[in-house]
């Protein structure tokens, strides 16, 4: 056996190799592929202005962050609103 042969073996190999991959992606993958696409599509599209389902998560953390900040400023008021009221009250007593 030559290395001519061995040559022509090798890529008799690559090409069949090639041709399987080929009809591998074709016949599997992409049926798999288009699947997948057809059943994680949005159902309305338009619904969150083309946003993906992140956004809508981030935007909820942001909302809720703001909310914990508005929480905590709500109850330094009502400390500063109710301790004089207190101040007054010891004094009397």
């Amino acid at each position: 056996m030559g290395i001519l042969e061995l040559g022509q073996y090798s890529a008799a190999v690559s090409a069949i190799a090639v041709l399987l991959g080929m009809f591998i992606k074709w016949a599997i993958v992409k049926p798999i592929k288009a699947y997948i696409d057809q059943a994680t599509y949005q159902i309305h599209p338009e619904s969150n202005g083309g946003r993906s389902l992140n956004d809508v998560a981030q935007t909820v953390n942001r909302i809720e962050s703001r909310m914990c900040d508005l929480d905590f400023r709500l109850n330094a008021i009502e400390e500063l609103v109710t301790k004089p009221a207190t101040r007054a009250r010891k004094a009397i007593n």
